[in-house]
């Protein structure tokens, strides 16, 4: 059984690629431009100014986290988040915000407890989790259902 193939839209020409998800070990390239195709390993870090750019660009899965610094639950929860962005790189891209630095995402999406989380499918979002959950096996078994 094999993987459903993966978009990614080259950051040179901005054409976007169909790759098998077995490929992206092999570092594949541009069907257009020939350019590496690169894609988010870690979370990313987005601001009022980037955050509307990053989830539309990315033409299939996104995570977002509201975190905050003094969040206990946060702290617990950061390296699934971490792990997660390696894990499913190229079919998951995970951005992170961090409400005290950006409190008009938190009220755009009316932060109520940190963290929560949003998913996104194509720029949509399908998906909410305000709070931690109480097992960390909770928060990887709800991204999975998730990405379907």
């Amino acid at each position: 059984m094999t993987s459903e193939p993966l978009l990614l839209r080259c950051t040179s020409c901005n054409a976007l690629n169909r790759i098998p998800a077995d490929r992206l070990a092999a570092h594949p390239h541009c069907g257009q431009c020939k350019a590496v195709l690169t894609y988010p390993n870690d979370p990313i870090t987005a601001t009022a100014a980037t955050f509307d750019r990053e989830i539309s660009s990315w033409p299939g899965f996104v995570l977002v986290v509201f975190w905050a610094i003094w969040c206990g639950f946060c702290q617990m929860i950061e390296p699934v988040v971490n792990d997660l962005a390696r894990w499913k790189a190229g079919r998951l891209k995970v951005i992170k915000i961090e409400v005290d630095t950006q409190p008009a995402l938190a009220t755009r999406f009316n932060m109520r407890a940190t963290p929560t989380f949003l998913f996104y499918r194509n720029g949509q979002e399908i998906g909410r989790m305000d709070g931690a959950p109480k097992e960390k096996i909770e928060f990887v078994q709800w991204v999975e259902r998730m990405m379907g």
